[in-house]
């Protein structure tokens, strides 16, 4: 339906569907009769016809004509309908309409004003604050109040400026304009200096909205405005008061220790009404957080068991932990009861919390120690954790047994027996002396043998017991063996690892190759370096050649640059991963081989290449990127255009306009404006930066 005369029919009829097609079908016509239709949509009396009928004004942008019917709209009227269709059609004009709402706003009323301060604020632009500013002085107190609220909904497009004006508007005279002004400043964090917010504390209507103030200024003077209001606040206002506080609390140690103090003197009423917070499964969310971010400031044994009780609940048991860890050892006793808790995440909990305190306190230990037989692999793994660090040779040994448990708990005896064998040496190297005789602890005795080879008067003599755990039936075994030979090295190592490599099992053969990465001779020479090639260019195994690419990469020898350059036209996966090595290297010969990946058939490749080749002080680098911005892919485009923006300059801020002006796909061409605003930044040719909505995040 796109003949206008039949559509202006169709807006006639009596049933509404007829009426919303018809309405869709104006944003394909044109002229001052097609503009007449769409002003009569706009004022449907069914708001789906009204919907429609928006969707197609701004589907008709930047029309002059349709921007004009808009804005005329806005005049005193009886049709509620349209007036507030023409505020959503002309916020999606964006920052096209802005003057043409300046130039009609003295034939406009209040309510048109007020019209006029919806679609600001829904724009979001930071050009709207100029005509804000002629509305903050508008006779009408409405207009003012709304004119505030809009700057302060504009303010993240331009802080600074919306919080200048905002603050200005605190000395108003008009008590609303002055609460919009706070609200508004605290919707933006501002940090008003104490001297701004303490006059405005008598007035009993800006108390709510200058206490939340209070907490995000900083100020240890406010402190007693905050405690005092603790003893008369009930229901919503406490908790206002008491996320206040807490946000004080946070923002300046010295306001923190003065809270901590005032609360011993406030009432016991309001010590209890904190903690019961809680725990209230009918208070919101946030206030139970801030009655446990409160619970820290009380800092008693009390308080740590309503923390303790909060970790069960996984909605709060982030802020119970940093409660928790905060109160230190006042905790222990609530910890240590809370790990005989029937729910095994809330024992891991308290075992992770007793972690640093194990040292300091029996009571903790002992409470680690028996979660060491706990049925819940988490908390097992917690109490390894919590005792890698303090324990004793006891705990050794049960590092060892546990070695052999589930992957959890695995990973969690494998540190505690690193932090373990660093704390009690003789007692692990007499694990090493155990393995020989119980090939059940081979993977343990490779793990002592990394830990403390560095230290270790003559390491080599563990080589022959390495080579036999490389026979394990079991992979991690063989895995650890090849981790204590690369710490031994030398070129007695050499040859044990090289076999590896053959391993029916792919994590040895990786592993195999990392180790072949850490081999060097006495001089510090790398030993594995000719075998890593060898790997890496042969591609036979896919995997292997990767993990080989990646560690030539870490090593970071020049003799290795070739070959990556070589796999950056072989597999995607390859490429990508010689690439990322590459980016640890220098030179033309490496800036060589990224130029002619940015012809790999396969996107990612191309995108991968771009990213290393972008770095602060190569050379030519916008030359290279720029013919990126033809490829037939549009998210190797966008990309293009993002680094582009980035390194600035006339070749780069030329190339981007050129796409831009030919450029169809959207994403793309919102990347390419945002490269041209970022390269006239990066150059010096522009002063402040686009407001958030263009500079929106990139997928």
């Amino acid at each position: 339906m796109t003949d206008l005369a039949e559509l202006s029919r169709a807006l006639g009829a009596a049933d509404a569907e007829e009426r919303r097609r018809a309405a869709a079908g104006l944003r394909h016509t044109a002229g001052p009769e097609a503009v007449a239709a769409l002003v009569r949509a706009l004022g449907d009396s069914d708001w789906r016809v009204r919907k429609e009928a928006v969707l197609s004004a701004v589907a008709l942008a930047p029309s002059e004509s349709v921007l004009l019917a808009l804005v005329a709209l806005l005049r005193p009227g009886d049709n509620v309908g349209a007036r507030n269709s023409a505020v959503e059609a002309l916020a999606g004009f964006g920052v096209r309409a802005i003057s043409a709402l300046a130039a009609a706003l003295a034939e406009l009323d209040a309510d048109g004003k007020k019209l006029v301060v919806d679609v600001l604020a829904k724009c979001g632009r930071s050009e709207g604050l100029p005509l804000l500013k002629t509305l903050l002085r508008d006779p009408d107190v409405n207009v003012r109040g709304a004119a505030v609220e809009a700057v302060a909904a504009i303010g993240e497009a331009c802080a600074d400026e919306a919080i200048a004006v905002l603050d200005s508007c605190l000395d108003s005279t008009d008590t609303f304009v002055r609460l919009a002004a706070l609200s508004g400043l605290n919707r933006l964090s501002a940090l008003i200096p104490w001297e701004r917010l303490e006059p405005l504390a008598s007035d009993p209507i800006l108390r709510p909205a200058m206490l939340a103030a209070a907490g995000q200024s900083g100020a240890a003077q406010a402190v007693p405005l905050l405690l005092g209001a603790f003893e008369s606040a009930h229901g919503k206002t406490f908790g206002e008061v008491l996320d206040s506080m807490v946000r004080l609390a946070q923002s300046s140690p010295v306001a923190r220790d003065a809270l901590a103090q005032g609360l011993v003197g406030l009432s016991p009423r309001v010590r209890e009404a904190i903690l019961s917070l809680t725990a209230d499964d009918e208070a919101p969310l946030e206030t139970r957080r801030a009655a446990l971010g409160a619970a820290a400031l009380l800092g008693d044994a009390e308080a740590a068991r309503a923390a303790v009780s909060a970790l069960s609940d996984d909605s709060l048991a982030e802020q119970a932990e940093a409660t928790l860890a905060e109160l230190g050892g006042v905790a222990v006793e609530a910890l240590v009861a809370g790990a005989e808790a029937s729910m095994p995440e809330q024992r891991a909990a308290c075992i992770s919390l007793l972690g640093p305190l194990v040292a300091l306190h029996p009571d903790a230990t002992a409470a680690a120690k028996r979660a060491l037989g706990d049925s819940a692999p988490e908390v097992v793994a917690a109490a390894l954790d919590a005792l890698g660090s303090a324990g004793d040779r006891g705990t050794l040994d049960e590092a060892v047994r546990l070695l052999s448990d589930g992957p959890r708990v695995r990973q969690s005896a494998h540190r505690a027996l690193v932090a373990l064998a660093r704390r009690h040496p003789p007692q692990a190297l007499a694990v090493v002396a155990r393995a020989v005789a119980e090939p059940a602890v081979a993977e343990a005795a490779a793990i002592v043998i990394e830990t403390l080879a560095p230290k270790l008067p003559d390491a080599s003599q563990h080589v022959g017991f390495l080579r036999s755990a490389l026979d394990s039936p079991a992979p991690t075994t063989r895995c650890a063996a090849l981790s204590a030979l690369a710490a031994i090295s030398g070129a007695e190592a050499v040859e044990p690892v090289a076999f590896a490599l053959g391993d029916e099992e792919v994590e040895v053969r990786l592993a195999a190759v990392r180790a072949l990465g850490k081999l060097t001779d006495r001089e510090g020479a790398p030993l594995g370096l000719e075998r890593l090639i060898e790997l890496a260019r042969s591609g036979a195994e896919l995997e292997l050649a990767a993990q080989a690419a990646r560690v030539l990469g870490e090593l970071g020898d020049p003799r290795g640059v070739g070959v990556l350059g070589e796999l950056c036209g072989r597999e995607p996966l390859l490429a990508v991963v010689a690439l990322e090595a590459l980016s640890t290297f220098e030179g033309p010969e490496r800036d060589g081989y990224l130029a002619s990946a940015l012809g790999h058939a396969d996107p990612e490749v191309v995108k991968s290449a771009m990213r290393v080749l972008v770095t602060p002080g190569a050379p030519r680098v916008a030359e290279r990127v720029a013919p990126c911005l033809e490829h037939a892919e549009w998210d190797v485009r966008r990309l293009a255009a993002e680094l582009l923006g980035g390194l600035g300059g006339d070749f780069a801020l030329g190339a981007l306009r050129s796409r831009l002006a030919v450029e169809t796909h959207e994403l793309v061409r919102d990347e390419l404006t945002r490269g041209i605003v970022d390269a006239e930044l990066a150059s010096g040719r522009r002063r402040t930066a686009p407001p958030p909505s263009l500079r929106g995040a990139r997928g």
